[in-house]
């Protein structure tokens, strides 16, 4: 059983990353560099070896950046190639509200929280999917924060810095969390949480939006009232 499993994740991961190698937009990284620190038990960050480890590119292997299957709008894949084959995806969610289409949605600076599996998470998730050394999971649940992210004049992407965690199949407590800079010079984070201005922002956003929920909730009120 174990062996089936590794062979599916074995062979859908070498298939991501052929079918993104084979892009016109994926790119050798000038310079870059992932942190990653495995909980104990972790599955998938079992498969660093360590229970820490830094990759550097030109010393370590080889980083290439571009698009999850050809488009932008389905998120961003960052491989690492030291002969184990890493992946990292991140897809912002499918659905945009501000145009109700299901087309899929560009990545952005920010936190997204409650992501689910890519290419398999809910139209209003966010997806992550990290996998590598024969190594992914069935399902599973993170965050990611993009601290930076640009493209060329032709496209492509040319910037991109990250911090997530992965949490294995259900688990709340066991996973593996990263920190990942492409042609970015942004610092490594090796603090496995958000950055304390993303979590101000979530905060802020939900004092607004608990603001706005009162007071439409007194207004109903006492529009009821001047009508009886």
């Amino acid at each position: 059983m174990l062996f089936s499993k590794l062979l599916k994740i074995v062979t859908f991961s070498a298939g991501i990353f052929l079918s993104v190698s084979a892009s016109a937009a994926v790119n050798i990284a000038n310079s870059a560099e992932v942190y990653l620190n495995s909980d104990p038990g972790s599955w998938v960050g079992g498969g660093i070896g360590a229970p820490n480890v830094t990759w550097k590119h030109g010393i370590d292997g080889i980083f290439s950046g571009g698009p999850n299957y050809e488009s932008f709008d389905r998120g961003v894949q960052i491989s690492y190639n030291d002969g184990n084959y890493w992946t990292f995806q991140f897809a912002a969610p499918s659905y945009d509200p501000t145009t109700n289409t299901n087309i899929g949605q560009s990545l952005e600076v920010g936190l997204y929280t409650n992501a689910q599996r890519f290419p398999f998470n809910s139209p209003t998730k966010p997806g992550i999917n990290i996998s590598g050394n024969g190594r992914g999971n069935n399902a599973q649940t993170g965050w990611f924060d993009v601290l930076e992210i640009e493209y060329d004049a032709t496209g492509n992407l040319s910037k991109f810095a990250v911090d997530f965690k992965q949490f294995d199949e259900s688990s709340t407590t066991s996973g593996l969390y990263g920190s990942l800079r492409f042609n970015s010079s942004i610092a490594i984070n090796t603090v496995p949480e958000p950055s304390t201005f993303a979590i101000m922002v979530i905060g802020l956003v939900g004092m607004v939006a608990a603001v706005r929920r009162q007071t439409l909730k007194s207004t109903t009120a006492d529009n009821a009232e001047q009508q009886i």
